[in-house]
Formats: structure tokens, sequence, C-alpha cells
């Protein structure tokens, strides 16, 4: 989330409001209204172009940024920088904990291709915990003893 908004803020400020003001500007002086019309169309195409490119390169991210490796179908051990996590039901962490996310892992025995990633998630105001996420559904995992 952070890595997108670092893109688009900037894009958004640079590229939108000039349009619009000259198109506010254009409509009170009369004279410029049609230059000011083309303007105020390619600047929001351009910004929807950047906006949907920073998304592509968050997604691209996501996908390559590799920080570890899961065992098993069901992803029950998740090993990370050699520190291993386990599935854990009983905390009192959920979703809505999730903080800054960490990147992804992938199945250990893949050597050439990345299919499936679990994607990684920092529990706030924890460092024994992180979140997965996998499709839709997402499990809390804590370090091993």
């Amino acid at each position: 989330m952070f890595f997108t908004s670092l893109f688009i803020s900037p894009i958004v400020a640079a590229l939108f409001v000039p349009a619009v003001i000259l198109f506010v500007k254009g409509i009170k002086a009369g004279g410029k209204k049609r230059f000011a019309a083309i303007y105020t169309v390619v600047t929001i195409t351009a910004t929807i172009v950047c906006i949907i490119l920073a998304g592509g390169i968050k997604i691209y991210y996501d996908y390559n940024h590799v920080i570890g490796t899961y065992n098993g179908h069901e992803p029950d051990e998740i090993i990370i920088d050699g520190v291993t996590y386990f599935e854990d039901y009983a905390n009192d962490y959920s979703a809505s904990d999730q903080g800054h996310y960490l990147g992804s892992v992938v199945f250990a025995g893949q050597t050439d291709y990345k299919t499936d990633p679990k994607f990684v998630w920092e529990i706030k105001d924890s460092e024994e915990f992180i979140y997965v996420t996998f499709g839709y559904d997402g499990t809390i995992y804590r370090k091993a003893d």
C-alpha cells in the first residue's frame, strides 16, 4: 500500500490539480475554453495511465519479492531468513492487525518459476507473529521457539 501511494500521490498532484486549475481559469476567462478542456482531458488520461502503471509495478513487485519458502500443500511451516514460523490459531490477532507488507513466500520445491505465492504481512506491535494471505484466506503464524 505504501509502495503504490508513494507513486500515485505525486502523480495525481502534478497532473490532475494543474489541469483543474487551468480548466476553471479557462472557463472564467472565456477565450481559452477549448484549450483548457483538451488539456484537462489529456492530463486526466495521463493520470489514469500512471495509476494503472503504478498498480502494475506493485503487482509485479509483490509477486517477485520472495523472502522465504513454505512446505507442504497447506503451508504448515514457513521459513523466512532461516526463521521458522508455524500456524497459530490460539492468539489475539486478526486480519485487521496486519501491518506493512514484507514480501511473498513460495513453495520450497520451486526453482525457476513462482506460482501460487503466499503474501506475508507483519503484525502491528509484534515481532513474534506474521499474517500470511493466500487467495482469499489468511492465517496467523508464530515464530518457532
